[in-house]
């Protein structure tokens, strides 16, 4: 995470000794490398006075997680020491964390602020022990002699107290997979299995009828759909989550108000969009929306802060606080969000389908959202005419040819009788007769 400085840990000092107050300047001044989150220390501030105080910031998420060294840790760690009493180096710091906010990113600075304090063990220990050995004029055996063993090589430790357990191991997995099936599943089968049935609609029922049916098929699909995928989550549940029957109508009914506000954004491609962009519309969809919920927006860069606006987004954030009972509530927000991106894209919807059926009707587009091929227009009427006129002419001088060569024939013919036979074995009279008739067959053309 590039910017895990815009994480935020608190950081208080509930104890007065001058041994907490060396552990917290060693905590403070270790949190000053660039890999680690923003500490603020509130040691000498009014704010966040208690540690009830402190779990509610981390549990309402205005902070990523919180370190602070209990009281008493000084005058135990004392004790055991110089009079060797029993010692637990866990209760001297606790460290505050949650899930709730983005599983990956949450445990990613729980694991850094752990891993922090595990490193400071033993320079705090080393300066002990130095502490020590001045007060007892350099003597090993007298400072061995006296102290608790654990209390000397591991001085302070930690305990992790998690506010906001997500009780759900493969939640981030698990979740991306059910939404993205709800999406593919609810939204994008049943706009294509719409396309493969809508031309007689749009052809043979009123726009209002179209509307309304597809409204009702699409409902009725994401309702079937999101039941489904209610069910596999509960199938994948983790074993430290216990959810009831209102669980589970919540977690259904975040699914079907994501799955409806694709759904309308489904429609809104296919009633818009050239069938050879679908696909690539499609797939950035998809791509988009599960990269907002899988890696988020906060501590990234400002300019993916536009995933506040995904629907994915923020039905992960409404899923987080239902599977955390409630921390980091955004539901207000994230409900707004994608109540607003499905009433939009059902109105565009409605729109679209509108005048997708006003020009299918009328002949100007086709099913596939391309307008028909140009056909030739017709001949304009002076045309048609002159190439009647040049026709009639052609048959004009046909006939005229024939009717010269059956006069020049019959000339001919007059020098020998009538009966005397032609080359062919036929007599002048009979090819007169069939001249005739071709004449006849041309003028009734």
């Amino acid at each position: 995470m590039r910017h895990i400085k815009d994480a935020t840990v608190i950081f208080r000092n509930f104890d007065n000794s001058q041994m907490a107050r060396d552990l917290s300047t060693l905590i403070v001044e270790s949190y000053k490398d660039a890999s680690m989150p923003s500490l603020k220390n509130y040691t000498d501030h009014s704010k966040y006075s208690s540690i009830e105080a402190i779990k509610e910031a981390v549990w309402k998420g205005d902070a990523w997680a919180a370190v602070f060294i209990n009281e008493g840790f000084g005058n135990r760690l004392d004790q055991a020491l110089t009079e060797g009493t029993n010692y637990n180096p866990e209760e001297a710091v606790t460290v505050i964390t949650e899930e709730s906010r983005h599983y990956f990113k949450a445990m990613t600075i729980n694991k850094g602020v752990q891993n922090g304090l595990t490193a400071l063990e033993s320079p705090f220990a080393k300066n002990i022990f130095n502490q020590l050995l001045e007060s007892a004029d350099n003597n090993v055996l007298a400072v061995i002699s006296k102290a608790n063993s654990k209390a000397l090589i591991t001085p302070f430790s930690y305990t992790v107290d998690n506010v906001a357990p997500y009780h759900f191991d493969l939640s981030m997995y698990i979740l991306s997979v059910t939404l993205s099936l709800c999406m593919v599943v609810g939204s994008f089968i049943p706009s294509n299995m719409w396309k493969s049935i809508e031309e007689p609609f749009f052809k043979q029922v009123r726009v209002l009828q179209i509307i309304a049916l597809r409204a009702f098929i699409n409902v009725l699909w994401a309702i079937i759909i999101c039941l489904q995928a209610t069910g596999i989550v509960f199938l994948f549940r983790g074993a430290t989550w216990s959810p009831n029957v209102g669980d589970f109508f919540a977690m259904f009914a975040i699914f079907l108000l994501n799955t409806l506000a694709f759904t309308f954004f489904i429609d809104c491609m296919q009633n818009l969009v050239h069938p050879r962009f679908l696909l690539g519309g499609y797939f950035m969809t998809l791509f988009v929306n599960i990269s907002a919920a899988i890696f988020g927006t906060e501590l990234n860069n400002h300019f993916f802060r536009i995933s506040y606006a995904m629907p994915f987004h923020n039905t992960g954030l409404m899923l987080r606080t239902l599977l955390t009972d409630g921390s980091y509530n955004k539901l207000d927000f994230a409900i707004t969000i994608n109540i607003l991106w499905t009433l939009f894209w059902w109105i565009i919807s409605v729109f679209l389908i509108s005048r997708k059926a006003r020009l299918v009707q009328a002949g100007e587009m086709t099913m596939s959202n391309v307008p028909p091929p140009p056909s030739s227009p017709p001949p304009p009427a002076e045309d048609v005419a002159v190439a009647l006129d040049a026709e009639g002419v052609d048959q004009a001088v046909k006939l005229q040819e024939r009717r010269e060569e059956e006069e020049e024939y019959i000339s001919s013919a007059s020098i020998s009788p009538t009966t005397t036979p032609g080359a062919s074995g036929s007599t002048i009279t009979d090819r007169h007769k069939a001249y005739s008739a071709s004449d006849l067959e041309i003028e009734d053309e």
